[in-house]
C-alpha cells in the first residue's frame, strides 16, 4: 500500500511539474492572442466563450513601438508543443545565479588551459533550453536570461553597463566553478526566443564584432510606419548588416519564423521576408516536413511537437539560414525552442571550430 501511495505521489508531482512548465511558457504567448481571438469569434455562434478565456494576461512580447495585445491563450493550445520533458542537468552543475539570469557550467575540461571557453547566452526560455541542451554534452557554458514577456524589458536590462556586467559576472562564475584562472569567453553565441530579441537588439546595436553566432527562434519583430503596414525604415539595419555578412560566410545567422499573426506590429514572418528582400534574396517553398526538423529524441517531448514543426520555406546562403514553419498557435511558437539543439550541432558549433 505504502509503495502504491509513493508511486501515486511521484506521478502527481511529475504531472504538476510538467503543467507548471507549460503554464510558465504560456504566460509569454500573448503574441498569439490575435489568432486565438479570431478563432473564438468564428466559433462564438456555436458555443459561448467561458468568461475566464478572455481574462487578460501579460502583454505580448513586442518590439519598441508596438502596441500591446492582451489575450489569454486557449489552455489546450498553449500546452501543445510547450511541455518539455525534464532529463535533468546531465554533466552540468545546477544553475548558478547571476546578477542578470543564471548559468550552467560544464565540467572543467570544457575550459581551455588558458581560461578560454565557448559561451551561449539565451534570452527568454531558460528552463526549456536547459532541458533541451544539458543532456547533449556540447561543452558550452550556457547562460539563460528570463526577464518577462515584453521585449522592452529585455532591452532596458541591457542598456548602459548591463551587457558588460553580465559578461564579467559569467567569467567570475566560470572561474569559481572550474578553478580556471582568467576565464573568458573566447567564442560567443547569442540566441533568443519570442520576447528575448529585445536584448539581442541592444547588444548588436553596440556592434557585432564579438558575436560568433546568432540564433533567433520566432523572435524578430518590427514596428510599422504610423498608419501603415510597412516597416519603419532603418529599424532592422543591424540585422540586415549581420545577414549580409553571414551570406558572405561570416558568423552564422540562423533565423526562424512561424505563421503567428501580430496586431499593430510586424510578425516574425514579415520581418524574415523583409530581411531577405533587403538582400535581394527569396526563400524557396518546401513541401516536405522532414527537412531541418529536430530529431525526435526519446523522452524530450519532440514526438508530441512534430506537427508543430512543419517546414514551409527556407533559404540558405553562405552562413545565413532562414526557416519558415507552419502554424499560428502557442504550440507552434513554443516548438521553435526545440530547434536549438540541431541548429547548434549542425551549423553553429562546426563553424566555431573550423
Amino acid at each position: 500500500m505504502g509503495t502504491d501511495r509513493d508511486k501515486s505521489r511521484l506521478l502527481s508531482r511529475r504531472r504538476a511539474r510538467q503543467l507548471r512548465d507549460a503554464l510558465l511558457l504560456a504566460a509569454s504567448l500573448g503574441v498569439v492572442g490575435g489568432a486565438l481571438l479570431l478563432r473564438r469569434s468564428r466559433a462564438s455562434s456555436a458555443s459561448p466563450i467561458p468568461a475566464q478565456a478572455s481574462a487578460p494576461t501579460e502583454p505580448s512580447p513586442l518590439p519598441r513601438g508596438g502596441e500591446p495585445e492582451r489575450s489569454a491563450p486557449d489552455e489546450r493550445d498553449a500546452q501543445a508543443g510547450c511541455d518539455f520533458a525534464d532529463p535533468g542537468f546531465g554533466v552540468y552543475e545546477r544553475w548558478r545565479p547571476l546578477p542578470l539570469g543564471r548559468l550552467l557550467v560544464p565540467p572543467a575540461r570544457a575550459v581551455r588551459a588558458d581560461g578560454g571557453y565557448d559561451l551561449l547566452i539565451h534570452f527568454h526560455g531558460a528552463e526549456p533550453v536547459r532541458k533541451l541542451l544539458a543532456p547533449k554534452g556540447m561543452d558550452l557554458v550556457i547562460a539563460g536570461v528570463d526577464l518577462g514577456t515584453r521585449s522592452s524589458e529585455y532591452a532596458r536590462a541591457l542598456e548602459g553597463g548591463g551587457w558588460d556586467a553580465l559578461l564579467q559576472a559569467i567569467d567570475r562564475e566560470v572561474e569559481s566553478a572550474t578553478g580556471s584562472a582568467d576565464a573568458r569567453a573566447r567564442r560567443l553565441v547569442l540566441s533568443s526566443w519570442s520576447a528575448g530579441s529585445g536584448a539581442i537588439g541592444r547588444i548588436i546595436e553596440r556592434g557585432s564584432g564579438q558575436v560568433d553566432g546568432l540564433i533567433l527562434l520566432d523572435s524578430l519583430y518590427g514596428s510599422y510606419m504610423p498608419g501603415q503596414t510597412s516597416l519603419v525604415q532603418g529599424q532592422l539595419a543591424p540585422y540586415v548588416a549581420l545577414a549580409n555578412a553571414a551570406a558572405r560566410g561570416a558568423p552564422v545567422f540562423y533565423l526562424t519564423h512561424t505563421e503567428v499573426p501580430t496586431s499593430g506590429y510586424a510578425s516574425t514572418k514579415e520581418t524574415a521576408t523583409f530581411l531577405l528582400r533587403e538582400l535581394g534574396a527569396a526563400p524557396i517553398a518546401v513541401t516536405s516536413s522532414a527537412d531541418d526538423a529536430p530529431s525526435a529524441t526519446p523522452g524530450n517531448g519532440a514526438e508530441q511537437a512534430a506537427d508543430a514543426l512543419r517546414l514551409t520555406r527556407m533559404y540558405d546562403g553562405g552562413s545565413l539560414y532562414v526557416r519558415g514553419y507552419a502554424g499560428a498557435g502557442p504550440g507552434e511558437h513554443c516548438a521553435q525552442l526545440r530547434l536549438l539543439p540541431a541548429i547548434l550541432a549542425e551549423h553553429v558549433l562546426p563553424a566555431l571550430h573550423r
